[in-house]
């Protein structure tokens, strides 16, 4: 640990900046190490210690994160088989990078054990949701209502459906709007407010006050991620859905959701203004107005269903669960939102960090 020590000394006339940092500790013998037991081969290591540094070069938030914490955390995904980026991600949580979960990796995970023949999270845009069966009073769509992905995708997203089919012919879905996604969200994550999501999508925030946000949870800074991976976790939690690899995807939800309380929880924690110099925290003066002293502090709900609807448009077989209320329709394009109005129900929408 000495010699990683030395490496992050400063040098010449002055400190070498964060990314230099990392750049120079995961190069140095020790992480260097743990990579390389960890990793199959020295092309597998080179790739990882690669791949790291470009995600820490293009993220303020991890360069602030022990180096450490940041490979112990991508070794972790390597360990299951998974790819950074797609079946698992390294999140900075109040200096510490965490490992989580993709909706990919899930999947991943769930086809690694050789009983599954397809699995996998949709979105379900507006129209293509046609009513209920009337016997089973089953969900049903149409998938084939637009004729290309082209045309679908200028249609907001109103929820999302996730199916698993095994070997065998089981199958077995899950619907879920995206109020009810959202209902989850509040319920089971501390950091997440939606009134918060509402400004923030809504564009009502700065863009300090945004970037703060999305620092504090997954579902201010990758909102569609989070979404399918509710949706599917929700299939695999039915109690319908028995896979060989089911006792290993809970080992690592749990464990997730473990080190996930712990990190909102730091995350929770106001950021004070410190002296660099001294280590002691800076004095803010804080005006508060009488009038702001009082206030008010102001379910989810899914159905699964099993039959195999009709193909449409090159997507795979679907049904779905009953759909909530429409209170939140968006559309997920990278850098951009969009927002279906409506009268009746509260307007949200959803973003891309």
């Amino acid at each position: 640990m000495a010699r990683l020590n030395n490496s992050l000394a400063p040098t010449g006339s002055g400190a070498i900046d964060k990314q230099e940092k990392f750049s120079v500790a995961i190069q140095g013998s020790t992480l260097q190490s743990m990579i390389k037991k960890a990793t199959p081969d020295a092309q597998s290591a080179a790739r990882l210690t690669g791949s790291l540094i470009s995600l820490v070069a293009s993220s303020t938030e991890l360069q602030n994160c022990n180096p450490a914490s940041i490979v112990a955390a991508a070794l972790r995904g390597e360990g299951m088989g998974l790819m950074l980026g797609m079946g698992y991600y390294v999140v900075p949580y109040a200096g510490t990078a965490s490992f989580q979960l993709g909706y990919k990796g899930l999947i991943q995970m769930a086809m690694a054990g050789g009983d599954v023949a397809d699995m996998d999270c949709v979105e379900i845009r507006d129209g293509e949701y046609v009513g209920r069966d009337r016997r089973t009073k089953r969900p049903e769509f149409d998938f084939s209502i637009y004729a290309t992905d082209e045309e679908a995708e200028k249609h907001p997203i109103i929820g999302y459906y996730a199916y698993v089919e095994k070997r065998d012919g089981f199958f077995r879905s899950e619907y879920m709007s995206i109020g009810a996604i959202l209902d989850h969200a509040e319920q089971y994550s501390k950091t997440f407010d939606r009134s918060k999501y509402r400004q923030l999508i809504s564009g009502d925030l700065s863009p300090d006050e945004a970037e703060r946000l999305k620092k504090k949870s997954p579902w201010y800074s990758a909102t569609e991620t989070m979404m399918k991976k509710t949706v599917i976790r929700r299939l695999l939690n039915s109690g319908y859905v028995q896979l060989r690899a089911i006792t290993n995807i809970e080992t690592v939800l749990t464990q997730e959701d473990e080190e996930a309380k712990d990190a909102e929880a730091l995350a929770s924690f106001d950021v004070v203004n410190v002296d660099p110099s001294t280590g002691e925290i800076k004095e803010q003066s804080v005006q508060v107005n009488p009038s702001d002293t009082e206030g008010t502090v102001d379910g989810e709900t899914s159905v699964e269903a099993d039959q195999q609807s009709k193909k449409g448009r090159g997507r795979p077989k679907k049904d779905g669960g009953e759909p909530v209320a429409q209170d939140v329709a968006f559309e997920p394009v990278k850098e951009a939102v969009t927002i279906k109005p409506d009268d009746e129900e509260e307007v949200l929408g959803s973003f891309f960090a």
